[in-house]
């Protein structure tokens, strides 16, 4: 990649990125959560996205880990717990039914953005951070995450 006189190169082994992607016709009001991750854990990348609020209950996710370039669904809501009076306390993702995944997300950086120009509305509080646990993947087995560097946030809009 080059950007003015610069040239960028990354090597697939070691470089990582995270892809947000909205997509159909979104309600006037909406709040979500995210979460997200990607990196080296042992000799295997992996990578994390998990979403909360606005497809809860509808059967729909966008609920997922990746692990060497395979994309492992996880259909069951997670469910993403913390302090709104203190966003830089622990979070927990976990998800609705079962015990697959069960995480702790540590921020260490907090980041808010808002906007109010009368009809948009848009407050996030985007977090910094580690996460911790463990996500039984299907078709793989426990995947163990010890100081994986991540963000989660939360965020509510109208437009």
């Amino acid at each position: 990649m080059e950007h003015g006189e610069t040239r960028y190169t990354f090597d697939g082994q070691e470089n990582f990125a995270v892809l947000d992607y909205g997509r159909g016709i979104w309600p006037h009001e909406a709040a979500w959560n995210w979460g997200f991750a990607s990196q080296r854990i042992g000799n295997k990348r992996v990578g994390l996205n998990f979403g909360g609020k606005w497809t809860d209950g509808t059967g729909m996710t966008e609920n997922a880990v990746f692990i060497d370039r395979k994309l492992y669904k996880i259909s069951e809501d997670v469910l993403f717990t913390y302090d709104t009076t203190n966003y830089m306390k622990p979070w927990t993702l976990k998800t609705k039914f079962s015990s697959d995944v069960n995480l702790t997300f540590t921020p260490f950086f907090e980041r808010i953005a808002r906007t109010n120009m009368k009809l948009v509305h848009s407050a996030v509080h985007q977090m910094f951070g580690y996460f911790h646990g463990t996500i039984d993947v299907e078709g793989y087995g426990q995947l163990t995450i010890s100081h994986m560097l991540g963000s989660v946030e939360e965020h509510k809009a109208k437009w």
